[in-house]
């Protein structure tokens, strides 16, 4: 009977939390330089966004989610750029860690730079580099 009534209080506090928790974000900017396209292929472990095509300074591309709970939500973009696509970066965009409660309004800021994919965790502050292209 204990069993059941931990099991009802997780279940409850669970599906409580998922209607009051704002989703969570990932944001995709293009600031390659005017006339270089990035190509991306968001997937997690659920979804598989397809291929898409951003130009310079177009609107971010998001992607809005809530964590899967027991699962470990992970969401990874192929980023291509560059004369036949010949710089090429598999980014893990988010993951959740393992916990109970869902994170709730988490974002994460991917920029994709000549030199480099630039990384933020809050709109207000600027991004860093983080990553260095791979030319295949």
């Amino acid at each position: 009977m204990k069993h059941f009534i931990l099991f009802m209080l997780v279940t409850a506090t669970y599906f409580r939390l998922q209607e009051a928790c704002v989703k969570n974000r990932v944001v995709l900017h293009n600031e390659l330089g005017p006339g270089r396209l990035l190509e991306y292929h968001c997937y997690s472990n659920r979804d598989d966004l397809g291929i898409k095509n951003m130009a310079f300074n177009a609107t971010p591309y998001v992607i809005a989610f809530h964590d899967e709970i027991p699962n470990l939500t992970t969401w990874n973009c192929l980023l291509r750029q560059g004369p036949n696509n010949k710089f090429v970066f598999d980014v893990q965009m988010y993951k959740a860690g393992p916990r109970l409660i869902p994170r709730c309004g988490q974002i994460r800021i991917w920029t994709a730079k000549l030199d480099g994919i630039y990384f933020a965790r809050h709109l207000d502050t600027p991004p860093v580099l983080a990553l260095h292209w791979i030319e295949k």
